[in-house]
């Protein structure tokens, strides 16, 4: 009898601390690149726009994040701020299937007051690199999330 007085005590203690940690607001995150300069972008600004759309995708599938439309509803804002190609040696002939060489894709991300860049890199393909980019970005703003914060949670984040 008293086991499972202990038990129950236990489910009751742990669900309370579950829901303590649930009740915190999510991230809210948004993922963008500086705009083109003309009407028409150029490859590298194409680019930029095409890994915005990669990693915001692979955000999306994150449990604990909440994607946003505008950097005014965001706690955390993610941007793409370069993508580049490593050029690897030469094969052995014949037809290659996979590009030769990494990629990068970089970001450029901002919690409250945090700030850090990360790089996600991959063999021969750009929706490869933003899917490592957003893994590490993830882990990122999970550590920092779940740092004790003063004063309450984490204000919205201002784009300057």
């Amino acid at each position: 009898m008293r086991t499972s007085f202990i038990i129950a005590a236990a489910l009751a203690l742990s669900t309370g601390v579950a829901a303590d940690q649930s009740s915190s607001p999510a991230p809210r995150v948004f993922v963008f690149t500086a705009d083109p300069k003309d009407k028409t972008p150029t490859e590298e600004e194409q680019g930029r726009l095409d890994s915005v759309k990669d990693v915001r995708d692979a955000l999306g599938r994150k449990a604990g994040l909440v994607m946003v439309t505008s950097a005014a509803d965001a706690t955390v804002l993610v941007e793409v701020i370069q993508r580049e190609r490593t050029q690897a040696g030469g094969g052995f002939g014949g037809a290659s299937v996979t590009p030769l060489g990494d990629v990068l894709v970089r970001v450029h991300l901002k919690f409250g007051e945090h700030e850090t860049d990360v790089k996600g890199v991959a063999p021969g393909y750009w929706g490869r690199a933003a899917k490592d980019a957003a893994e590490r970005a993830f882990k990122w703003i999970v550590r920092i999330d779940n740092m004790p914060k003063r004063g309450g949670e984490h204000a919205p984040v201002t784009v300057h």
